[in-house]
């Protein structure tokens, strides 16, 4: 069973917020094995908006995903998302050192006196 979500029929034009994404889990049925993600309208995607869809996608393992109706810059933002979660993150420092500050007050003394 086929279920379409067309997304300006939730969101505006454009997807900036990943908490908005995330109410999407809630439009998607149980009894379905594959849904349709339609953009059509859709004229921005956050960063943060395209990783929450990802993290849908992944999280529905047992569901099949297709996204259609893509703009250029919404295929482009999906792609770099995707891209950069299958790349293994590295850190250029290994032990940062922490501070920990008590107050409003001390934070500003430090940066100042940086």
């Amino acid at each position: 069973m086929n279920q379409t979500i067309r997304l300006l029929d939730i969101y505006s034009a454009d997807l900036f917020i990943r908490s908005r994404a995330s109410e999407l889990r809630k439009c998607i049925n149980d009894d379905v094995d594959e849904v349709t993600l339609d953009f059509e309208g859709i004229g921005f995607m956050s960063r943060s908006f395209a990783d929450e869809v990802c993290n849908i996608i992944d999280d529905m393992g047992g569901k099949t995903f297709t996204l259609v109706n893509q703009n250029s810059d919404v295929a482009t933002m999906m792609t770099k998302v995707r891209d950069g979660r299958s790349r293994e993150r590295k850190r250029g420092v290994e032990n940062a050192k922490m501070y920990e500050f008590q107050d409003m007050e001390s934070l500003s003394e430090f940066l100042i006196a940086m």
